[in-house]
């Protein structure tokens, strides 16, 4: 009987110890699943800044290009001056959008995390509550054993079963 009691005191030790410690990981994995979404939502505010600078450069540009063919005589609103600066503002614009898709291909990458972590907190905490009810699923196995089977003890360091004989 006292051997039961200690070992009731062990088990639910043990289970406090591993559920403290999964608890641990998975709020680890939580904070760490918080700073994935706050990068992802950095990464998109740096490509909205990135991607309206490029379109500024861009009319930069297309202004720059204007005054230097007015300059020479050029007609800036027809012909080959119009044909570049249109050519110019569809290249900016891809740049413009490669800029964009680059951000949310990488907030993308952030909120993967994010959710890889988030799966991992679950986790821990599902496999602590699994350890839980199997120990103690097997503290009352063996307790039953004992039990049912008063002239036998389990050798622990090797799974044998012995007589008391042995």
């Amino acid at each position: 009987m006292a051997g039961s009691i200690i070992g009731g005191i062990g088990l639910y030790t043990t289970i406090q110890g591993e559920r403290i410690a999964a608890q641990a990981g998975a709020d680890i994995a939580d904070v760490n699943a918080t700073i994935a979404e706050r990068q992802a939502e950095h990464a998109l505010e740096r490509g909205r800044e990135a991607e309206t600078e490029s379109r500024i450069r861009t009319r930069q540009l297309i202004g720059t290009q204007r005054a230097r063919l007015a300059a020479q005589g050029v007609d800036v609103n027809q012909g080959s001056a119009l044909d570049i600066q249109a050519d110019t503002a569809a290249i900016g614009e891809l740049d413009a959008l490669t800029i964009r898709n680059n951000a949310a291909l990488e907030a993308w990458g952030y909120r993967v995390g994010a959710t890889n972590q988030r799966l991992q907190a679950n986790f821990t905490r599902q496999a602590a509550r699994s350890r839980a009810i199997g120990s103690i699923l097997r503290f009352g196995a063996r307790a039953f054993d004992r039990d049912q089977n008063p002239g036998r003890r389990r050798d622990e360091a090797f799974g044998i079963l012995r007589s008391e004989d042995d």
